[in-house]
């Protein structure tokens, strides 16, 4: 990948909730058209570092910049907020779909919103990233007439229409049937493949082995390891990521 300046740094960064430390000092950058997958056991401060990469958490010390952006400045402007927001899109565990908006209307809001663009515009692009995503069917649909694979696409899809330089996946495939998740992955992979930078916290390792071109093993709030899939998961070096793998039933080879 391109080892042009990084669109995301961490030095030092710690985050505690109250005398809870989570993070106790991460150190990585990561560069445009980085595929990332955090991996780790629960607990370890995965999820709690990508809410820090778009402001859903608050940093306590050290620094984190994400797209030029200083997150780690306490007196960050609501106008720089909303600047990162527009280049950093992120999609959850539980989809997060409004139920009173149809599948389009999910799409087109944020759009609108955030960006202004204008009803026919929106419009235009949420079709086409519905269409990207396999679900141009559904787009008169309400997120309830729809399984979980199909939520957790349109999900994609919706930050697809935010036009993000990042984006950043938090467990997206663990509130989905085991039947499902491939479909997710899928798109996923899709995506990796057209270039986008993202990171995603996930348990699947065969995702992270075969579409991830860094691997980051979070231990309790520290990276751990960092590598390439193909060392990290061949040759991995700390005693507590070869138990973790073996823990999650990951052949090392």
């Amino acid at each position: 990948m391109s080892q042009s300046s990084p669109v995301i740094i961490s030095d030092n960064l710690h985050k505690s909730f109250g005398d809870l430390e989570v993070l106790k000092g991460v150190n990585v950058e990561l560069h445009k058209g980085d595929v990332v997958s955090v991996i780790g056991p629960s607990g370890c401060g995965k999820t709690t570092f990508i809410r820090c990469l778009n402001r859903l958490e608050s940093v306590t010390s050290g620094k984190l910049e994400v797209m030029g952006i200083e997150m780690s400045d306490h007196k960050l402007t609501e106008k720089s907020l909303r600047k990162l927001r527009s280049k950093v899109s992120m999609v959850f565990q539980h989809f997060n779909l409004f139920p009173h908006l149809t599948v389009l209307e999910n799409l087109m809001l944020a759009p609108q919103k955030v960006l202004k663009k204008t009803l026919t515009e929106s419009k235009e692009k949420a079709h086409h990233y519905l269409d990207k995503v396999g679900l141009s069917a559904k787009a008169n649909f309400y997120p309830e007439q729809l399984s979980g694979g199909q939520k957790q696409r349109v999900a994609i899809a919706r930050s697809l229409c935010m036009q993000p330089e990042i984006i950043l996946f938090d467990e997206p495939t663990s509130a989905l049937d085991p039947e499902l998740v491939g479909e997710v992955l899928s798109t996923m992979k899709q995506l990796a493949e057209e270039g986008m930078t993202m990171v995603v916290v996930t348990h699947e390792m065969q995702f992270a082995r075969e579409v991830s071109n860094v691997v980051l093993f979070f231990h309790q709030g520290i990276i751990e390891e960092k590598g390439k899939p193909e060392d990290v998961f061949s040759n991995p070096n700390s005693d507590r990521l070869k138990a973790f793998l073996k823990r999650s039933n990951t052949p090392v080879y």
